[in-house]
């Protein structure tokens, strides 16, 4: 009778659990029925919202090894995930508002038509990808850095959104624009998963112009790409 308590309450456990915060910078809370401070090493669980105070930083690795860093005043929900490695395998996530990046893991080459990401204004999905948002007041700036996104808007329409490309989305119009390696670039978090206490925080950097790009490192079990970047996008 004992075991099979212990199996239910491990199956219960595996299933609550989805990923671990893998780097923290600054102060940031998991809000789960209750307020609770974010720790290196925490578990995230389904149905989980992070909120991150000013000047911080967190960064989630899921089951699946999909990385996923919110910046500094924002609000991110990991509403729903599953993974066992086929194509019923899914993600869903939303970002409320400020900054958050993905790189896609696993489910981007089994499933990646059940990964998706709501923001106030329109549902991305992927193409197996790395792609950002930041979830402003007036707008949103949707950007891909390799891949390929698609963007439904809550208004109508989809927009393609291809690596080196954004989308700006304004009172539910949206366009597309170019040039991605003109917007300033900071760096967020540099992420090991053998070392996890390594962040660096670069300010002011550009990103490289399209045909300089270098190809990212694969997801592995001991490393996650250290290319997280927060941008600050002004139209002006």
């Amino acid at each position: 009778m004992r075991a099979i308590i212990l199996t239910l309450l491990m199956s219960i456990y595996t299933f609550a659990n989805i990923g671990t915060i893998m780097a923290l910078q600054g102060q940031a809370t998991v809000e789960r029925g209750t307020s609770i401070t974010a720790k290196m090493g925490m578990a995230i669980e389904q149905g989980d919202r992070i909120v991150t105070a000013s000047k911080s930083r967190v960064q989630v690795m899921l089951k699946d090894e999909t990385v996923i860093t919110i910046g500094s005043n924002s609000s991110f929900d990991f509403k729903e995930f599953s993974f066992d490695g086929s194509k019923n395998s899914k993600v869903n996530l939303k970002a409320n508002r400020g900054f958050f990046r993905t790189v896609t893991g696993k489910i981007g080459q089994v499933a990646p038509n059940r990964f998706k990401v709501k923001t106030v204004s329109a549902t991305i999905g992927i193409r197996g990808t790395d792609f950002a948002g930041h979830i402003m007041d007036d707008k949103e700036i949707i950007v891909c850095y390799s891949g390929a996104i698609f963007v439904e808007i809550d208004g109508g329409g989809i927009k393609d959104v291809l690596a080196g490309t954004l989308l700006e989305i304004v009172n539910k119009g949206a366009k597309v624009q170019g040039g991605v390696s003109t917007i300033p670039l900071k760096k967020v978090i540099y992420q090991s998963k053998i070392t996890p206490e390594n962040i660096s925080d670069i300010s002011n950097e550009v990103l490289k112009s399209l045909n300089e790009l270098e190809e990212y490192p694969d997801h592995t079990p001991d490393y996650v790409p250290n290319f997280h970047e927060e941008f600050e996008y002004d139209n002006n």
